[in-house]
């Protein structure tokens, strides 16, 4: 989720973190064109470490786990309270204004976290319209 925010440059409060941290690493190592010797760029992995424990802690967490959409199909007011309560948790726990700064592009309803909202894939369908997008975001607002 974490490492996927850095390669797509999609958190801006969370990219001038990680980018401090690749500054402080060895360079990258070359790149082999023979695929069994190519390895993978593990500095990504380092650098939003510290965001990937803070958020494994939260979607591990059973209270948070049990507000992801249930099996049936739920209400769309019920959704949106519960994309906006994790967006919110998330926020906190890592320590940014915001993680919804594309809320209405098809970047943000493809977010990892947007979709770990609901196990079965339903959020994409849930949240189609500016209209959705603008209760997400004032849904953010007021608390």
């Amino acid at each position: 989720m974490v490492r996927s925010w850095l390669l797509n440059k999609n958190q801006p409060h969370l990219l001038s973190r990680w980018n401090d941290r690749l500054a402080q690493l060895p360079p990258k190592e070359a790149i082999y064109g023979n695929i069994i010797r190519r390895r993978v760029d593990e500095r990504e992995y380092i650098a939003t470490y510290p965001e990937f424990v803070t958020l494994l802690g939260m979607v591990a967490d059973p209270a948070w786990r049990a507000l992801r959409a249930p099996r049936r199909w739920t209400n769309l007011s019920q959704h949106r309270r519960t994309i906006n309560a994790v967006y919110t948790e998330a926020e906190h726990r890592l320590n940014v204004p915001t993680l919804r700064e594309k809320i209405h592009s098809h970047t943000f309803s493809n977010d990892a976290l947007f979709r770990w909202t609901d196990s079965l894939g339903r959020s994409l369908m849930l949240v189609m319209t500016p209209e959705d997008h603008d209760a997400l975001r004032d849904g953010s607002q007021q608390n």
